[in-house]
This record gives structure tokens, sequence and C-alpha cells, in this order.
């Protein structure tokens, strides 16, 4: 089935809805919500909506299309790419859409699914599918979702949702908007993997119900969406080829592709996600590992040694450079509760982190393959941080947020002198037999051209997070240049210009080192086809 129609929702009344007018006015009130974590500020813009529900967003959205403003939407504001960011008219923030709305077994699937509202942050969800505590469903009175509760609980195992982007505190509609990923991805997949169903509203006020697997687009690449009065929106699928690695830049396209495909990684082109079903996964034991190396050449050959060994099954593979292992070996100095780990040691240079399964109470042969790989490379396991019990678990995880959130704070500091920086880090991936290729491209660029750098994140998937830290627009300017040779070389090794944040407002001149002009008339048209006027999230991934 290639067509689906869409239903209006009785609005509110308009006047009755939240509202802040004025720039001067939403900059005195809410600072906070003129920029994202990419520290990025554009221009003025007229009025912040804060809706309750459904029927207050059509609201807005109708009396804002009626006027012909366009409207940003906001979730928890941590992209790092100025999506959220408007360059003009209104900003309608969804922070009230906060609910979870039931939770249902799927036997054909085996798993257990979650409804939520699109402002549920990453880390409540998980919170409370481990824990099993719904405060809004034990207080929601239907019979037949309290019921699914009970047997929710009844269940010894725990549940986890597997997306793991690096903000936990990310909303949930934000993170299918832009398929976030992150260190898990590399055995779990992204975000788009994990979603069984979303709710989104369009830009004419009316709303898609989408479930996975049943709106298919026809052999010839189309899909037909009706509005309630029958009128027909066709859109036509792109027809370009996506790229052999993690990737978040540009529009998802496939032969036969699901509806809901089109929409999870738009990053919000085609409207606003309200609700989502998403999957979980039971829980298991796991160890955390953080194996150091003399070199990062030598981290590098460990990853590529654990990626080819069968016999291990590792939930991530995260990567520590040099130069990231000096700023935490700093930052441990200066504050030890900053970086609450043992010393890392002194001959330390680079360093590898992953988690794999791990019961306390049986064999370990993983451990010994473990041990086996670990030494095929020139280390010792003895050269390493490990843990496993719930406590020690939680200081890797803390250890994990260091350097991002550090990241963040230099750049906001350095920002007060230099209004014009932004946080500055590559999000490019290559395919598997590129990783070494790539890593030279960036050693040797970087090192000759005499810029404070660091690199860190997520090298199972070949995607590593090269921030350079700019002390002046000179500096900006400079690594500005840099980025877009680097972006050229990754397309040009089979990788993509964006594997986890989206393109957003800060990397659109990077879309065309990955598509032809040709390809982005396509996403454009798509763009046209379900939002004619341009009236939701304009600016993102390409101008308006």
């Amino acid at each position: 089935m290639h067509e689906i129609t869409s239903r209006p929702v009785p609005p509110a009344d308009f006047a009755k809805v939240r509202m802040v007018e004025g720039f001067d006015e939403i900059k005195s009130r809410f600072p906070t919500y003129l920029s994202d974590e990419s520290k990025l500020t554009l221009q003025p813009f007229d009025y912040l909506f804060f809706p309750k529900d459904e029927e207050e967003l059509a609201a807005v959205v109708k009396e804002m299309g009626r006027r012909g403003v366009k409207v940003t939407i906001a979730g928890a504001r941590t992209g790092l790419v100025g999506g959220c960011v408007p360059p003009e008219g209104a900003l309608i923030s969804l922070e009230h859409f906060d609910r979870v709305l039931s939770i249902y077994h799927v036997s054909q699937a085996e798993e257990w699914r979650l409804r939520v509202q699109g402002a549920v942050t990453l880390r409540d969800l998980n919170e409370m599918a481990m824990h099993k505590r719904f405060p809004d469903l034990e207080r929601c009175g239907d019979e037949q979702v309290l019921a699914e509760l009970k047997r929710f609980k009844d269940e010894r195992t725990a549940y986890f949702y597997p997306p793991d982007p690096t903000e936990t505190s990310a909303s949930l509609g934000g993170t299918v908007a832009t398929n976030a990923s992150g260190a898990r991805t590399f055995r779990y997949g992204p975000t788009r993997a994990w979603v069984r169903g979303i709710r989104v509203m369009l830009a004419n006020g009316e709303f898609l119900e989408i479930p996975r697997g049943k709106y298919f687009a026809s052999p010839s690449g189309w899909f037909v969406i009706y509005d309630s009065e029958g009128k027909d929106y066709p859109v036509r699928i792109p027809d370009y080829a996506m790229p052999r690695t993690k990737n978040t830049s540009g529009f998802f396209t496939s032969p036969y592709m699901d509806l809901i495909d089109l929409f999870i990684g738009s990053e919000g082109a085609f409207g606003v996600i309200t609700e989502v079903d998403v999957a979980l996964l039971q829980l298991q034991e796991r160890i955390s590992i953080v194996q150091f190396t003399k070199s990062d050449e030598q981290a590098i050959a460990l990853v590529e040694t654990l990626r080819a060994d069968k016999r291990l099954k590792l939930d991530f593979l995260e990567f520590y450079a040099e130069t990231a292992i000096e700023i935490l070996r700093e930052r441990q100095k200066e504050d030890p509760k900053a970086v609450d780990m043992p010393p890392i040691p002194a001959q330390a240079r680079a360093a590898v982190f992953f988690d794999l399964a791990f019961d306390p109470l049986a064999e370990k042969p993983e451990l010994d393959a473990l041990e086996e790989v670990i030494a095929s490379c020139g280390e010792s396991v003895a050269n390493s941080w490990a843990g496993y019990e719930a406590r020690e678990r939680t200081r890797f995880k803390v250890f994990r947020h260091v350097l991002p959130e550090w990241i963040n704070a230099t750049v906001a500091q350095r920002k007060k002198k230099h209004p014009g920086l932004h946080k500055l880090g590559t999000d490019l991936a290559v395919p598997d037999e590129r990783l070494k290729d790539m890593w030279e491209v960036y050693k040797q660029a970087l090192e000759s051209a005499g810029l404070e750098w660091l690199a860190y994140g997520h090298i199972g998937n070949n995607h590593v997070h090269l921030n350079v830290l700019a002390r002046n627009m000179d500096e900006f300017q400079k690594a500005q240049g840099l980025y877009a040779e680097f972006a050229k070389k990754a397309v040009k090794f089979g990788g993509t210009v964006s594997a986890e944040h989206g393109i957003g407002k800060t990397k659109l001149k990077f879309l065309s080192a990955m598509f032809s002009h040709e390809q982005i008339a396509q996403m454009r048209a798509v763009k046209k086809s379900l939002d004619p006027k341009d009236l939701i999230n304009p600016g993102n991934i390409f101008l308006s």
C-alpha cells in the first residue's frame, strides 16, 4: 500500500495557547531557547509557543500557516547542528509532550513496546524501562493499559532502549527526527532500527499515523498522501544510493521503502513528530573495559582486530586519541572528581573503550578470547580499567561524557569573546576498509595546521569525532576549511558528511560534497510535496 490519508484534530482556541511575542521579550525571559548545543545563534524571531497538547499544536500550526509565518520545532535542544535554532518566524517548544501513553507486547515480534510522546527523554525512558516504574501509566485508569503494565512488571527480566546518543537528556522525538545514533549503534543500529510507529503533524495541521510495515513506496517510487478533504500530495522518493556507513545526510531512500523511514532522519523537514512507538530489548549483564594503548595507531589496530573476531559480541567500540587522553589527564589532575576513575596510566597514549556480555557466575570464554586479541596487538589487559558492578559501570558512563561536556563548556566560554564561534566537530564516517586512511588524513592535516584539537568517538563505525577548538575567528575559518577538505575525502572514500548529527544549519555547504545538484533537487521536491510553503523547520538540510 502506498496511499495514506491524514486526519484532522479539533484545533484549540489559538488565543489560549501560551505565547511569548516579540524577540526582545523572548530574549530577556527565555534566552536558552535562542540556541542549541551547537551554540549557533541566528536572526531574531517573533513568537515562542508552548502548546500543551495536539489540539493546541494544531491551532498554532494552522494559524502560523494562515499568516505565512514559518515555524521551527524545538525538543530538548541537544542537537549539534542548529536544527532547532529559528532563522525567522516562530519557535514551537514541545516540552509539554512528555507523557508515556502505553506499554504493550507484540507476540509475533516477541518484543515489548512503549508508546510515548516526543518530549520524553532517553534518560527517563530507560529509567522507567529498567526499573519498571511508569507513573503516567499507573494513574491512567485504563484497564487494558494497566493489565499490560502488570504483565510487564511480572516478568523478571529488565529492559532497555538500545539507541544511546551521547546526550541522554535528548528528547525521543528529536532523536527520531534525526535518526540519532551513538556508541551502541555498533551492535544495535541507529534509532531507525527501534522505531515501530510514529504520529506526525504535517504542515497543513493534520496528522498521519504511520506504523512500520504498512505503507510502502510503489514500484516506481511514489507515495500518495491525501488530506481529510481528499486533496492529494504525491511524493516521489529520491533515487540515489545510501552510503555503506552509518549515515544521517539527506533523506533516507530505498526501493519499496517503508513510509516511516522517510520521516525518520528527515530533520523535521516534513512535519512534527508528537508520538513514537519504540521496541525494548532485554538487558543483560555487561562488563565495561577501557584498554589503554601506546599510540593512536595501536588503538586502531586493536579496533580492527576486535571487530574481526566473531567470538566477541561488543555493544560498542569507542576511541580516545592521544589528544583526548591528554585533556582527560589534565582534567583529572585539576579536579579528580571530574574524572572519577583511577589515575590514567603514565604510559597511556590512547585508549579503546567497549562493553561486552558478562556473567560473573559463569565460565568466561569471552574474557579469554579478549585477552588473546589484546595480546595479539602488543598490549596487555593489565593496562586497562574494568568493572561490571552497577556502581562501577555508572562511573564508566560518566567518564564517557567528560570530554563532550568539556568541549561544550570550552566553546561556550570562547564564544563570549568571539560571538561568531560555534562548536566545530567532525561527524564523518567511512567504510571499514578506509578507517586507517581517514585517520591519516585527519592527523597529518591537523598536526601541520597548528590548531588545538582532540579526537574521540565511535570508532567501531569508523566515526571519529574530531573537534577543533578555535581560539579566535582566524582559527575558526582555518578549521572550517580543513573540515570541508575532510568531508570531500570521506565522500571519496565512500563515506558520509554526517554520520549521526544531521545537516541542520551548520553543515549546509557539506551536503553538496556528497550529493549532486540533481540529487539535492530530488530532496527539495520531497520537501515541496509535503510542505509546499516551506513552513516547517525552514533552513534545515538545505537553504529555503
